[in-house]
């Protein structure tokens, strides 16, 4: 260990360190092993608890009110020793997690871990490759930064065991490098556990690091110099003739400190209360909730959290949210038709201009209107849901029923539009031409107009004389022309359409081929 700061429990678990690795000289059992996944815990439960308590002590010099120069220098500083700690340490996990590998890079099973005797030695001997080197080269680096940062001469990390009191005579370790001293017959979890070692040993030396710029930077008092009554109501409402309950207490602040403060872990942009002076973190977030009672109420907190210098003030905050109604504008609930576009107005009148919804449907194509409440559904089942999201927030769902689409109808007409009378049929005398189209149901073309186009693309036609077929044509629309077919016509004659192929224009401008097989029979006289 490195000495000077340390703890008791510091002390202890690197005397622990010690222990082991000399029996581990001396090729005790597999128990030896297993020990060493036990302190590996132990040092990265130490480095985690030291990683907070050097933050802490970088907050509290970021938290210093003096504006002197060598203060601020001190909070440079202190955040380039912080920098440099973070890389260093997250450098050395990777290389525990690569030791923690076969040589094809898989992960090797805890239980087999623990036993394994040799990869870590073959990575860091192996004098083909780098890997050791730079492993090395890591703490020289850090080191050096933080001498470079501080000037402080801090203890080496890179040491042979002639740096160590209790290795410095022996013959059998006198003359290795560094890494031999190290790693050599080293198995694999007692290597991991001397790169945590390690760590904890960069941290303490960042603590020293740390602890000289604070001395600097004062970061020990906070000097209060503004103190302002405030008032906090039990309620922002009160009724004409009821109470008006509030509490009233004294806010203190320091004018040259700015916290640090969080909502659910989220910083906040801190402010000065023009008024008051007082600095301020705006909280400001959409309220969302679940699980609401037979009010349509539900209790929510967030955490508040604020930092001055090395101290924490954390409070729970309740509030409620009230569910919001959400509201279909156009009447009754609609019916939706399957594969069609069904514009739907849904608002949340209580949300007003705060409501910037995005809609998600379960079972059907969603389209976003002009309007923000304004959405086209295309279903594609026969039951949809739609959730209306408000900035993240679900503010619930919505569950319409589909049906199908109607069957349409067929209309003929003759060349000046009217309607042809199915019994009497046309005169040969004035007939040139014949519409035959397919037109949608009148209700169904009422609530989808664009979903209700129907074309048909192949018709044929035929002219009949008893059973005997005289002429036929194929056309792709719904125009038949009988000029070529005028010297042919004989009273008593029909003419047989076969509808072929209908297709309906869809509101996504597609077409949907429609199943419908028709014939239609025009007599002639």
């Amino acid at each position: 260990m490195a000495g000077g700061k340390e703890t008791p429990r510091q002390k202890m678990i690197g005397m622990m360190y010690l222990v082991l690795t000399a029996l581990l000289a001396l090729n005790i059992s597999n128990a030896v092993l297993e020990k060493f996944a036990v302190l590996n815990n132990t040092l990265t439960e130490l480095r985690h608890e030291a990683s907070e308590v050097n933050e802490k002590t970088v907050t509290a010099i970021m938290g210093a009110s003096s504006t002197a120069a060598s203060v601020t220098e001190a909070k440079k500083k202190a955040e380039a020793v912080r920098e440099a700690t973070y890389k260093v340490i997250a450098d050395l996990d990777d290389y525990k997690k690569q030791l923690s590998q076969d040589h094809s890079g898989n992960d090797i099973p805890q239980e087999i871990l623990i036993l394994d005797t040799n990869t870590a030695e073959e990575k860091m001997l192996d004098p083909r490759t780098d890997f050791a080197k730079k492993f090395e080269q890591l703490l020289v680096d850090y080191q050096s930064k933080v001498h470079e940062v501080t000037k402080l001469d801090l203890p080496k990390l890179n040491r042979k065991a002639e740096d160590y009191e209790e290795f410095k005579n022996n013959e059998h370790h006198k003359d290795k490098d560094f890494i031999h001293f190290q790693f050599e017959g080293t198995p694999t979890m007692a290597a991991i556990t001397t790169i945590t070692q390690m760590q904890t040993e960069i941290l303490e030396n960042e603590a020293m690091a740390l602890d000289t710029l604070a001395k600097i930077a004062d970061a020990v008092n906070v000097k209060v110099d503004n103190l302002v009554p405030m008032v906090k109501p039990r309620s922002d409402k009160v009724a004409a003739g009821d109470k008006y309950v509030a509490d009233m207490f004294i806010a203190a602040s320091s004018s040259g400190l700015v916290p640090e403060m969080w909502r659910n872990g989220q910083k906040l942009e801190v402010r000065t209360d023009e008024k008051t002076k007082i600095k301020m973190g705006k909280i400001e977030f959409l309220a969302a909730a679940g699980g609401y009672d037979a009010n349509n109420e539900s209790k929510q907190t967030f955490k508040a959290e604020i930092k001055v210098k090395d101290s924490v003030y954390v409070q729970t905050v309740e509030y409620i949210v009230i569910k919001p109604v959400i509201k279909i504008t156009t009447g009754n609930r609609p019916q939706l038709y399957l594969n069609c576009g069904n514009l739907v107005n849904i608002e949340v009148p209580s949300l007003g201009t705060n409501y910037n919804p995005n809609f998600i449907g379960k079972g059907a194509q969603i389209v976003k209107g002009t309007k923000s409440s304004q959405v086209t559904i295309i279903p594609k089942e026969m039951k949809v849901d739609v959730t209306v999201m408000n900035s993240g927030a679900n503010l619930g769902t919505e569950t319409f029923d589909v049906k199908r689409i109607p069957r349409p109808h067929v209309s003929k007409k003759d060349q000046t539009g009217r309607d042809i009378d199915p019994k009497n049929g046309v005169k040969i005398s004035s007939v040139t031409s014949l519409r035959v189209s397919v037109e949608p149901e009148e209700g169904f073309k009422e609530n989808v107009p664009k979903d209700a186009v129907y074309r048909i693309r192949t018709m044929e036609v035929n002219l009949k004389r008893g059973t005997n077929s005289v002429a036929t044509k194929n056309v792709t629309s719904e125009i038949v022309d009988l000029t070529d077919w005028k010297s042919q016509l004989r009273p008593g004659d029909i003419i047989v359409c076969s509808i072929k192929k209908v297709v309906r224009k869809t509101f996504l401008n597609e077409d949907d081929n429609v199943d419908f097989p028709e014939y239609v029979f025009i007599p002639l006289q």
